[in-house]
């Protein structure tokens, strides 16, 4: 993992030596086609309400990041593109914030593909979506967990 590459960061704390800095680059980002639908069919599903969380673990390549991530907000549940940028915005926010948490419990040879698909049809203020979103994290973490074992298929 090589954050150097993201030019704009902010450290907000730090540990003795090491700095955490809470960045969210390109790289991170899942945008190719074949990414989406190969989650979609092979990715494991679960709620962390008010969000859908679709997660796909794989083998990492040299330059992968350990998390790639897409949101998705349905365009039924919010007409106006103002307010569906708004959830995508609070909802990216929570994740760069939280990230590090994730991080630390994806193996050092495999890579997360991640989906949050946004489900009410109104907008929760920051915290519910941070509540959510470590929800979330200590779901995937137990996913980790069990497949690490050996003892999860691939389940929808």
């Amino acid at each position: 993992m090589d954050i150097k590459r993201c030019p704009f960061f902010v450290c907000l704390h730090s540990y003795m030596d090491e700095t955490i800095k809470y960045t969210f680059c390109k790289e991170e980002r899942l945008c190719r086609k074949g990414g989406f639908e190969e989650l979609l069919s092979s990715g494991y599903s679960f709620v962390s309400y008010p969000l859908r969380v679709v997660i796909r673990l794989y083998p990492r390549e040299e330059k992968d990041f350990p998390a790639r991530i897409a949101v998705s907000v349905s365009k039924r549940r919010f007409k106006r593109a103002v307010k569906r940028n708004r959830v995508k915005r609070l909802i990216r926010e929570t994740y760069r914030l939280n990230k590090n948490i994730l991080y630390s419990y994806i193996p050092e040879d495999k890579t997360m593909d991640i989906l949050f698909i946004y489900l009410h049809d109104e907008i929760f203020e920051y915290g519910k979506i941070e509540k959510a979103i470590t929800g979330a994290i200590r779901k995937i973490r137990s996913y980790i967990e069990k497949d690490s074992g050996g003892d999860i298929a691939d389940t929808h």
